[in-house]
């Protein structure tokens, strides 16, 4: 099945996704960073589909999915998952998540263990350190209190964004990809990026490490100062049996600053697991 994009509803949210490759292959779930969505991913649908069915879905508040009625908590944006999971059929996926989305993958690994077959936790984190819950708490005020209607998006701190978050977010060197980056964050609301907020305020993952057993790939950006290589060590020394990658010349969004090492390291992983 190759689509180029639908909507279902999932526990009363309408839920935007894609969904390419071969009907009978293991399922490959992709899950956006935060401010991001399935687009950041399109450099992998091409290098997967032909022997998995790649999923890839907005969150809440992002892309093309609607935020809800009302505040969500990782452990809802799991559920989502898991109903898009039902909703295609899949039993179990490969489970792909980049900074919120890997949040979101945590998540799954503590709720719904029965239905990841590994877990890749990219340029993420299980909880807030606490010298960032009063930048984050200051984020979402001002967010709230910016006269921002619920159409307003992220448009205007686009280069800001890119400037922090990028290893090399020079526009000459990379046009097309930042093109598609502000694009992205044309899209993206800056109240749904306050409600994701929210729910990572509301997270705290890090002393569970120990309860994940499911197969996991810790990957970092070698250049990502958001969450940064010693920060991701730490998911890889708290997760059993876990593996760790380092990605060079790659910030916050590593699939999307350097995909083919991304796509060669992920390949490696998930050929590597047990059939």
């Amino acid at each position: 099945m190759t689509s180029s994009g639908e909507t279902q509803i999932i526990n009363g949210v309408s839920i935007h996704f894609t969904l390419d490759g071969p009907d009978g292959a293991p399922t490959l779930t992709f899950a956006p960073a935060l401010s991001l969505d399935l687009r950041s991913f399109d450099s992998q649908v091409a290098a997967f589909s032909d022997r998995y069915r790649v999923l890839r879905l907005d969150l809440r508040g992002h892309g093309f999915t609607d935020q809800g009625g009302g505040p969500f908590s990782m452990e809802d944006l799991a559920d989502d998952v898991v109903g898009l999971l039902d909703h295609i059929g899949a039993d179990k996926t490969h489970f792909v998540g980049s900074s919120l989305g890997a949040m979101v993958g945590l998540a799954l690994a503590f709720n719904h263990a029965d239905r990841l077959s590994s877990l890749t936790f990219m340029a993420s984190q299980g909880a807030l350190p606490p010298e960032r819950l009063a930048s984050a708490r200051d984020n979402i005020a001002a967010m709230r209190a910016s006269g921002a209607t619920v159409e307003t998006t992220m448009a205007d701190q686009a280069d800001a964004m890119l400037n922090r978050l990028l290893c090399d977010p020079d526009d000459a060197a990379h046009p097309e990809r930042n093109a598609l980056l502000r694009k992205i964050l044309g899209t993206t609301t800056l109240f749904g990026q306050a409600r994701a907020y929210e729910a990572i305020l509301d997270m705290d993952y890090d002393g569970r490490l120990d309860e994940i057993h499911t197969p996991t790939l810790v990957l970092a950006g070698a250049q990502d100062s958001s969450t940064t290589p010693e920060r991701m060590q730490m998911y890889k020394d708290g997760i059993a049996g876990a593996k760790m990658e380092l990605l060079q010349g790659a910030g916050h969004f590593p699939n999307v600053e350097q995909p083919g090492a991304f796509n060669a390291v992920l390949a490696r992983f998930l050929n590597g697991l047990p059939a």
